[in-house]
């Protein structure tokens, strides 16, 4: 039995066609047909049976397929995993990305990459709320996100600040504003996620708001402020709610007929932070840190408003509606 032998079982299984394997597997339907007779003769019974439809699998091809994929698998992953130690890439940096921070990850990426050509960086999706656990986890190497509850295992630096803008339906009057201030808010229902999930983010809203004296109409729905869900429910008009931006970020994804209006109050901002493990000295993470100092100079790093990590007072007539999910 050879790994040919097995490639052709997966394809036909797949395709339910000798001839559609064959034109997958860029080889002649005779060749093909005989490494099936050559693998069926080794095994000791049949493989497929002719059907209206096609062919399909008999009772024991069925049991051997997802074997057959596994191997097949390991060994792709085998031979990449050859190809990376022959080219010196066995140990990428694990980046995580918070929504939005592709463009900020990538600048920095590609003044690494100038100074380190064989230093290869993969990003992963991931909340600011989760990066420090991964982190620590060492699932991750460098985390880019926003500010997030201090961490005695965690070292983290300011890179740029994004402003808080209002994410409003196209349809409403309040789309026509320049800028808005949280006072021209008061009667909207404004779409807050949970504080479990980004607590000072949740805790800066929330605070931003009782320094200008509103009272939120708060509204719980099944989405995350920028997500899609949540752009959903603006663009309908069943909600607004308040998002980040930067010059190379966002937190939010752009959808038709949503308009993005600046925040006009006194520190409403956020710092976007680079992370990393306390005490690593990895010559890969010296290496990103070093480029995202000289592209990202403490000058462009404003400071804000310290954040109260004690959870603060909701203003006394706050609101909060739960609305049940849209089905």
């Amino acid at each position: 039995m050879e790994l040919r032998h097995l490639r052709a079982f997966s394809a036909i299984a797949e395709s339910h066609s000798f001839s559609k394997a064959a034109r997958q597997l860029h080889v002649a339907q005779p060749p093909l047909s005989r490494q099936i007779s050559q693998l069926e003769r080794e095994l000791g019974f049949k493989l497929f049976v002719r059907a209206a439809s096609g062919v399909e699998l008999t009772r024991e091809g069925a049991a051997l397929l997802e074997q057959a994929r596994t191997v097949l698998a390991d060994t792709a992953g085998f031979f990449d995993l050859a190809s990376r130690a022959k080219a010196g890439l066995l140990n990428p940096l694990r980046v995580a990305m918070a929504p939005g921070m592709c463009e900020a990850v990538n600048r920095i990426r590609m003044h690494v990459v100038d100074r380190s050509p064989n230093l290869v960086i993969e990003g992963v999706d991931m909340a600011s709320s989760a990066q420090h656990d991964a982190l620590r986890r060492r699932t991750m190497d460098i985390g880019l996100l926003r500010h997030v509850a201090d961490d005695p295992d965690i070292q983290s630096e300011a890179l740029f600040a994004e402003r808080f803008v209002v994410m409003v339906s196209e349809n409403s009057p309040l789309s026509k504003c320049k800028a808005l201030h949280l006072r021209q808010l008061v009667n909207e229902r404004l779409l807050l996620q949970d504080r479990d999930w980004a607590s000072l983010a949740h805790d800066k809203i929330v605070a931003l708001c009782s320094a200008a004296g509103v009272t939120p109409r708060i509204v719980t729905l099944e989405a995350i402020p920028g997500n899609q869900a949540a752009m959903l429910a603006v663009v309908s008009g069943e909600a607004i709610c308040l998002a980040l931006r930067g010059a190379i970020s966002r937190s939010y994804q752009p959808v038709r007929g949503v308009a993005v209006v600046p925040l006009d109050e006194p520190y409403a901002e956020f710092q976007v932070q680079v992370a990393w493990r306390k005490g690593d000295t990895s010559a890969q993470v010296c290496q990103f840190l070093r480029s995202a100092r000289e592209l990202f100079p403490p000058k462009t790093a404003q400071p804000s408003r310290p954040i109260v990590l004690a959870r603060p007072a909701m203003p006394q007539a706050a609101r909060t509606e739960r609305t049940p999910p849209r089905r």
